[in-house]
C-alpha cells in the first residue's frame, strides 16, 4: 500500500533518518535536518512523504504561493527508483495546485541531473531559462523549467494530472 503523508513537526523525528538517507543518496549537497525543519515551519511549504509498507521511500517538498507551485526537492530511495514513484509524487503535487486554481508550476534542476530532467520533461515541464552558477558546490547553472496553464479539472471525470501531463 502506498500513502502520501504530510511531514510535520509531530512526525518529522520519526521519519528524519529515512529522509536524510534518501537525501544523502540523491544529491551532491544534501539538505541538513535543519533545512527540512525550516521547510516544515515555512507557511508556503509542503513536505510530503511517500510511505510503502510502513517505510518512507520518497519525499517531495514544494511551495505554494502567488497562484504558483515551486518544486523545491523531490527524491526516491535508490532501491525504489524507476518504478513510477517520482512521477506519482509529482503528479500529486500538480493535482494539489490544480485543486487550488493555480496556473503554473516551476522548478530548478541541475543540467547534470539527466534522470530528473527526463521525469520533468515527461510531465510536460519546459525549459524557460537558466540561473547562472546557481549551485554553489559545483558552480553549475540551474535549468529553470515551467509547466504553465494548469487546467481546471472540475467536471472532467477520470482526468488527473497524471493522465493530462505525463507522456509515455
Amino acid at each position: 500500500m502506498i500513502s502520501l503523508i504530510t511531514i510535520d513537526e509531530d512526525n518529522f523525528q520519526y521519519f528524519k533518518d529515512d529522509i536524510l538517507e534518501i537525501e544523502k543518496a540523491s544529491f551532491p549537497s544534501p539538505w541538513s535536518p535543519n533545512a527540512f525543519r525550516e521547510e516544515i515551519n515555512r507557511p508556503v511549504s509542503n513536505l510530503w512523504g511517500l510511505v510503502m509498507n510502513n517505510k518512507l521511500v520518497g519525499y517531495i517538498c514544494f511551495w505554494e504561493f502567488a497562484g504558483e507551485i515551486h518544486l523545491m526537492n523531490i527524491a526516491v530511495h535508490p532501491d525504489r527508483r524507476r518504478s513510477g514513484l517520482g512521477q506519482h509524487m509529482l503528479s500529486r503535487m500538480i493535482q494539489a495546485g490544480i485543486s487550488k486554481g493555480f496556473q503554473t508550476a516551476w522548478l530548478e534542476v541541475r543540467p547534470s541531473n539527466f534522470k530528473a530532467r527526463r521525469l520533468y520533461k515527461k510531465a510536460c515541464f519546459r525549459e524557460i531559462g537558466r540561473r547562472a552558477q546557481y549551485y554553489k558546490d559545483t558552480h553549475e547553472d540551474a535549468i529553470v523549467m515551467s509547466l504553465r496553464n494548469l487546467p481546471d479539472l472540475s467536471g472532467r471525470q477520470g482526468e488527473t494530472a497524471n493522465t493530462l501531463y505525463f507522456q509515455s
